[in-house]
């Protein structure tokens, strides 16, 4: 699967004033019952062949079909988008995770593990993490249903794509409720800078600065609401991973601790470093529109 520009963003924010926002609410539409006895709620994203993935109210798990005894998914008319975004809030990770989905050039989109940030302005906060395509990255801080900021990051060979960074930039840009907010973003241009506009704050990070992990960012948050939930060192710790052990300097999973089962549902791709054989696991829609799984080669 090769990686291709994200030129959907650009749509995804002219559409966003009439479908951008969710409600606040957990809805979950769907259900499996396990052979543990446990029913696990959320919605199905993907039902393969062999197993499920469900987003849960605060991630995505996949469940294998050995292990499901039945699946209820009756239809579901109840509406997902129901408010518009108002000044100085950020969407939840659904509406970002799924919005992300919906479009043709997004060919996979899968939640990776958080890594260790222990300097800049996030630092200590914990934080979801969804690798999108090959060399793109959404962080998602704090509460997910009512995040207290959010970054996009670019890897690799792409980081210093301006036409990217634009596009990166104007998706966010259709997340905010006011003309104030928008100005503040673009106003930093995309080099390195940063604005404010109510309780908002706008950072663009270039792959230079410490913090950066060699990716290029464009970052949004509160920072007030950013100290509200930083975690002392160790319980930080214990949520995160070490990025070298997760992810290499191009953008790309590290191998290192997958199953054979993971390895069934892969892409397996060169590490731009030509050591370490690395690994891109998820989903990708096919010329009918239609998911599919990655596979190995």
């Amino acid at each position: 699967m090769k990686s291709r520009t994200l030129a959907v963003f650009a749509a995804a924010a002219i559409i966003s004033t009439t479908i951008r926002a969710a409600d606040d609410k957990f809805h979950a539409p769907d259900s499996i019952v396990l052979k543990d006895g446990r029913t696990i709620h959320g919605l199905i994203i993907k039902n393969s062949v062999d197993s499920i993935l469900m987003q849960e109210e605060f991630g995505e798990k996949s469940y294998p079909k050995s292990e499901i005894v039945r699946v209820l998914d009756e239809p579901d008319t109840a509406t997902y988008f129901t408010e518009l975004i108002s000044k100085g809030t950020l969407p939840s990770w659904r509406v970002m995770a799924n919005d992300l989905r919906t479009h043709d050039q997004i060919k996979s989109v899968v939640e990776i593990p958080a890594t260790t940030v222990t300097v800049g302005t996030f630092r200590n906060v914990p934080y979801i993490s969804f690798l999108v395509n090959r060399d793109i990255e959404l962080n998602i801080y704090g509460d997910p249903n009512h995040p207290a900021g959010v970054e996009l990051g670019i890897y690799g060979s792409r980081k210093y794509d301006v036409k990217l960074q634009k596009t990166l930039r104007g998706y966010f840009a259709g997340f905010l409720g006011s003309r104030e907010e928008v100005a503040a973003l673009y106003k930093i241009g995309l080099k390195k800078g940063e604005a404010k506009a109510g309780t908002l704050t706008f950072e663009v990070t270039p792959p230079t600065d410490p913090d950066a992990e060699h990716a290029w960012w464009v970052s949004l948050y509160n920072l007030k609401s950013l100290d509200a939930v930083r975690l002392p060192k160790a319980k930080y710790d214990a949520l995160t991973k070490p990025p070298g052990e997760v992810i290499d300097r191009g953008g790309n999973i590290i191998a290192k601790g997958w199953t054979e089962n993971d390895l069934k549902e892969t892409d397996r791709l060169k590490s731009l470093h030509g050591k370490k054989k690395v690994l891109v696991r998820g989903f990708y829609r096919d010329k009918n529109g239609d998911f599919q799984l990655l596979t190995a080669k």
